[in-house]
């Protein structure tokens, strides 16, 4: 469903089709409202469908330091980030190889589009649109375009795997769109830090809990970026390293993260959850409507915790066929006995 659906699945619970015609919510309420329903069904669901929600992110380690925030460092919580090692990106108007240079710095997906174009179009005589829609990256002029994702001078520092664009060279056209979609999701919180050296069974960190945060404050020596061995939070946006690299090291670590579940800000906008959830949304808002007016609360109450045990079932159960416990084809089609 669509925002707007489920706004009309609410009213159509509660029996009432306009707005607040006898103390429900307006519009506006209930829309505020569905944002806060999908973060506590994410929440109810989040160990029933873990790969639904779980997401990688590689963390670079920087000598001496310590401290790393999640958006500006690790480059997740809803933003990309552009550093001298990506920031290159090579293309041809048919007289010869141009080079943009991305301006180091944190970016949005949209931003980082608008970025792209800016360069390209100081770069080049081209007029040119680069846009980012339904995840993926789109790079368009009104001439000549060759993008040389394999053949470029500087592919070594390109930007082309951060906006999803595969290794191989384009040309012949004057529309492109990336391979692969560019997911960029909001933080919810870490699962586990592990070493992620090159041939090596990856090993987990130690996750530090608050009572252990002498560790943090005592142990500050510097070892080599493989013997990193404790990690926690420092802050809500911030995690730290117990001991301090003494080596910068690209891709050292590999965090498994849950990432939110981004709100809803248009009425065509659609909840990044399983269709078959969205009713747990609607019944979530009834619930918080519950909160000051317990008339029919019980009902609700009811009808949501039966649909969420459902839902949970649904998805902690295993999905798709059984090898040895499904009918047979015969017993299918109406006809014959099973073979054994």
């Amino acid at each position: 469903m669509i925002r707007s659906a489920i706004l009309d699945r609410v009213r159509v619970l509660a029996d009432e089709l306009t707005e607040a015609p006898r103390g429900l919510y307006t519009d506006t309420q209930i829309k505020e409202h569905i944002n806060t329903g999908l973060e506590n069904i994410q929440m109810e669901l989040l160990e029933f469908m873990p790969w639904y929600f779980r997401k990688r992110v590689l963390i670079t380690l920087v000598q001496s330091q310590q401290d790393y925030n999640i958006s500006s460092d690790l480059g997740i919580d809803g933003n990309i980030v552009i550093t001298t090692a990506n920031q290159k990106l090579d293309f041809n108007e048919g007289a010869g190889e141009l080079t943009a240079t991305i301006t180091a710095g944190t970016y949005t997906p949209t931003t980082l589009a608008a970025e792209i174009d800016t360069q390209m179009t100081a770069a080049g005589a081209a007029a040119y649109t680069i846009t980012y829609s339904g995840k993926v990256f789109r790079i368009a002029n009104d001439a000549t375009l060759g993008l040389l994702c394999s053949s470029g001078t500087n592919v070594a520092n390109g930007i082309w795997s951060v906006i999803g664009f595969a290794a191989t060279d384009l040309s012949g056209f004057i529309n492109y769109a990336a391979n692969y979609a560019i997911d960029v999701q909001n933080f919810l919180m870490f699962e586990g830090i592990f070493q992620n050296e090159t041939g090596e069974k990856r090993k987990p960190l130690i996750y530090l809990n608050p009572s252990d945060n002498f560790l943090y404050e005592t142990v500050g020596a510097e070892v080599a970026p493989q013997d990193v061995l404790y990690w926690g939070y420092k802050d809500v946006d911030e995690i730290y390293f117990v001991g301090i690299p003494n080596a910068a090291a690209a891709s050292q670590l590999l965090g498994n993260y849950f990432r939110k579940i981004p709100d809803l800000s248009q009425d065509s906008d659609t909840p990044e959850l399983p269709r078959n959830t969205h009713d747990l949304v609607a019944l979530d808002v009834l619930r918080q409507w519950g909160i000051r007016d317990k008339s029919g609360s019980q009902g609700v109450e009811g009808r949501y915790q039966a649909l969420l045990q459902r839902t949970q079932m649904f998805f902690s159960s295993p999905q798709g066929p059984q090898p040895g416990k499904g009918a047979s084809v015969t017993r299918i089609q109406g006809g014959g006995q099973q073979v054994t």
